[in-house]
């Protein structure tokens, strides 16, 4: 909270998703396959709020569906940052929003289940990997997930990206 006032606001998506971003195909210069997105969808959740929060958000989405989950996180990042750098006080909060990002929803999760048994199924797609990912970024400790966030993000600069 103390933080806040030092955070860029804007207006967020609020659900930036496999399910809500579209891609296509496209080449790069070198003839390789490649995907760059073509639009998003799904504005129900959006609200004003801040720059660093949309970031989190779409980390944590990206790690519930990634095959290397932290790994994930610089690559969205590299992604934003290539549009709008975040500001050293946002990169030093990243780390706790994503993992609040992930409490927040696996605990929403279980509560909306309570409420809509017949929807488990959709309602429970972060708490599949949700649980475990949190767990990993802990264990790992902010440092080292940052680390790799960061390097991942850096490398996009050279071209080379890891």
């Amino acid at each position: 909270m103390t933080k806040l006032s030092h955070f860029r606001e804007c207006i967020n998506h609020g659900d930036l998703n496999d399910h809500n971003i579209l891609m296509e195909p496209s080449k790069s210069a070198c003839g390789d396959a490649m995907y760059r997105v073509s639009g998003v969808v799904d504005f129900d959740d959006m609200s004003y709020g801040y720059y660093v929060f949309e970031v989190a958000i779409t980390i944590m989405y990206m790690m519930v569906e990634s095959k290397n989950p932290v790994q994930v996180g610089g690559h969205v990042l590299a992604g934003f940052e290539s549009i709008v750098p975040l500001t050293p006080v946002e990169r030093g909060a990243l780390f706790l929003l994503v993992c609040s990002r992930f409490c927040q929803s696996l605990v929403m999760a279980a509560y909306s289940c309570q409420l809509h048994p017949e929807n488990e199924e959709y309602l429970m797609i972060t708490a599949k990997t949700g649980w475990k990912h949190l767990q990993q970024m802990f264990d790992m400790g902010q440092k080292a997930v940052e680390e790799i966030w960061f390097d991942t993000a850096k490398s996009y600069e050279s071209g080379i990206s890891m």
